[in-house]
């Protein structure tokens, strides 16, 4: 299978973007564990940080999915921070941290403004390849104030990505040189090199 060879440049970007994912993830107490990251390019991601629980769950607690909302902007912010400049290569991150942020506000009642309340009513819809729509159940007002509190929520994530890449940015530049050196580097080694 042929991946896409980044050039020199495009490694040193997703090298920094992918170890500000892995710097965030290992930062906050309510993350899983990094198990991998990898700028081997696949597809369209030019690399990828996994992280693994370390039991099963159940059930997700709100602050677990704001641990998510920061690692997912963790990639934005070290480009932003390092470069002094953004690419398309967060694309996919700010699509899955908006889409984390509307779930936690419409179908979670976790939003702190909002309180417990879902909007949006799910339903099936069988026609011309649609799959599920959403029906709007609430005024356009609400609308409004759910836009602000995904807002919010996107905004505090980048907050808190952007304080711990700036904090330990040591850190983040020693992972980005271990991965340009080596591609991937797996949970063990990763462990050593945030001691």
């Amino acid at each position: 299978r042929k991946s896409h060879i980044l050039s020199k440049k495009e490694k040193e970007i997703a090298a920094y973007h992918e170890a500000g994912h892995a710097l965030v993830a290992a930062s906050l107490p309510n993350a899983d564990p990094v198990h991998k990251v990898s700028i081997i390019s696949r597809g369209k991601a030019a690399g990828y940080t996994l992280k693994l629980p370390t039991e099963d769950k159940y059930f997700r607690s709100r602050s677990e999915f704001l641990s998510d909302l920061a690692i997912f902007l963790g990639g934005y912010c070290a480009e932003k921070i390092v470069f002094n400049e953004l690419t398309t290569g967060a694309a996919s991150d700010l699509q899955q941290s908006s889409n984390l942020a509307r779930n936690l506000v419409t179908r979670y009642g976790m939003s702190e403004k909002l309180g417990p309340i879902t909007f949006g009513e799910n339903g099936a819809l069988v026609f011309l390849g649609k799959e599920i729509s959403e029906q709007k159940n609430y005024s356009e007002k609400i609308a409004g104030k759910i836009d602000e509190e995904v807002e919010k929520l996107i905004r505090n994530a980048q907050k808190t990505a952007e304080d711990i890449i700036r904090k330990k940015r040591k850190k983040l530049n020693k992972i980005a040189k271990r991965l340009l050196k080596k591609e991937v580097i797996e949970r063990k080694e990763f462990e050593k090199l945030m001691k």
